[in-house]
């Protein structure tokens, strides 16, 4: 029986227990409590005990603490796609590529002649320079060249190769723009050419010089989807006097002709990867002088419809198609007029990421001065593969087939063309190139007949 007292309070209030840090006792019927706290197997101070791969703490705090802050491993630096491109000089905001190319080598047929062949070694020196700009707004680009070919056994094959192509871009809005292409080139005929063929009667003994000047000036505005371009050309052609083996002068200057276009184009674009259009082109050709050295007034309007597509088939098939019809009417009567119609397609196959395909195909109407015809209708079919043996080593192998049907004669001309070429990068700015061109060229006219082959290999130095 308990005592009275631990009844008794004594008037006194009867402490509380404090509830501080106490935590509510939460009981639920039939799950077992937690379990502690571990560190996990990868955090910084844990390895693996033996073959139970339980995790060990070999630190001395606990599995509350925190987790010791280590330093970040750097990134992985990302591969070089182009390790053997030439890096450039800059220049403000512009990057240059120079370069200079040197090669020789050995060609069987150096003028392209049916008989009275002298094969003969050559060397070749070529400079030149590539520009590209470097803005968040407009663009400038440039692709300048010059060479010249001397051949040891045959000085009268010696040649001057000049080209070049300057592009620029001004934005005037994010959907304006206007387009400017400047271009130049300056090159030889060769004497086996058919466009110099005289049958029955003397041969040319010189290399006439051929020059050209172009202009091109054209705006793009842009409506969401729907693109519309409208551009100008001026295209100035010159010709050399030939030195024919009479000693008489062939007076080629009188082929000389300026052209005017004027082109129109409407895009709309359906997905990303396919791009419908529709294009229209008229021109003017007008010849300096009323009579080229067959007595025909050469001058001559055409015009020029296609409807095409770009297109983007997978992420490894690009290319493009268009069908169309060209007609052209001559200023002289006894030239017939000249219709025709047009395929252009180009295909770019990337089988692997070392090896890619290009297959183009091309219809387009050739200027002659063949008497009685007023021009070539010319088909051009055209395969390269290139691949990448190694990182600085390139093969690449192209074949050409091209075929010209002059309108007004029963003439037309085969050409074929295969090439092999090797490009061996030692490092960024050297270069070593090696190439084998084989050449052959048959004509119902049958004298003008040839076949070359030409061997080179170079060494090239860029920045």
């Amino acid at each position: 029986m308990s005592s009275t007292r631990d009844f008794i309070n004594y008037s006194r209030p009867k402490r509380k227990k404090s509830l501080l840090y106490q935590l509510p006792k939460i009981r639920r019927v039939g799950q077992p409590p937690l379990p502690p706290l571990t560190a996990y197997a990868t955090a910084p101070g844990m390895r693996l005990r033996g073959a139970s791969g339980l995790p060990v703490d070999i630190t001395d705090p606990g599995p509350t603490v925190a987790v010791i802050p280590t330093l970040p491993h750097p990134l992985r630096p990302k591969p070089d796609l182009t390790p053997f491109d030439p890096v450039g000089i800059g220049v403000g905001s512009l990057r240059l590529y120079p370069y200079v190319e040197t090669d020789t080598g050995y060609d069987t047929n150096p003028n392209l002649l049916g008989s009275d062949i002298v094969p003969s070694a050559f060397a070749h020196a070529e400079t030149g320079l590539k520009l590209q700009s470097d803005w968040s707004q407009h663009s400038l680009a440039a692709d300048l060249r010059g060479g010249y070919y001397d051949y040891f056994s045959f000085p009268a094959a010696n040649r001057p190769e000049v080209a070049g192509t300057v592009t620029g871009r001004v934005d005037v809005t994010r959907q304006t723009q206007i387009n400017l292409q400047t271009t130049f080139s300056l090159t030889t005929q060769q004497p086996g050419s058919p466009t110099l063929a005289i049958p029955n009667a003397v041969f040319i003994t010189s290399r006439p010089l051929y020059a050209s000047v172009g202009q091109t000036l054209g705006v793009t505005q842009q409506f969401n989807r729907l693109s519309i371009s409208l551009n100008s050309a001026f295209a100035r052609y010159m010709f050399g006097n030939a030195t024919q083996s009479d000693g008489t002068t062939l007076e080629l200057a009188l082929n000389d002709y300026n052209t005017y276009s004027l082109a129109g184009r409407i895009a709309y674009e359906l997905t990303p990867g396919l791009i419908p259009y529709v294009q229209v082109t008229g021109d003017r050709n007008q010849y300096d002088s009323t009579a080229d050295v067959s007595g025909f007034d050469r001058s001559s309007n055409g015009i020029h419809g296609k409807i095409g597509v770009t297109y983007q088939a997978t992420r490894l098939i690009t290319g493009e198609l268009a069908i169309g019809y060209e007609s052209r009417a001559y200023a002289d009567p006894r030239l017939p007029n000249l219709n025709t119609p047009t395929v252009d397609a180009s295909l770019i196959y990337t089988a692997t990421p070392l090896t890619t395909v290009t297959f183009t195909a091309s219809t387009n109407i050739a200027e002659t001065t063949l008497a009685n015809s007023s021009g070539a209708i010319s088909h051009v079919l055209s395969l390269k593969i290139s691949h990448d043996l190694l990182r600085n080593l390139t093969l690449a192998a192209t074949g050409t087939y091209q075929l010209d049907n002059y309108v007004g004669q029963p003439v037309s001309d085969n050409y074929y063309t295969g090439q092999f070429e090797v490009d061996y990068h030692m490092t960024r700015s050297i270069l070593i190139t090696g190439s084998y061109k084989y050449q052959r060229f048959v004509s119902s006219l049958g004298f003008t007949n040839y076949v070359d082959h030409l061997f080179m290999a170079g060494l090239k130095f860029q920045l």
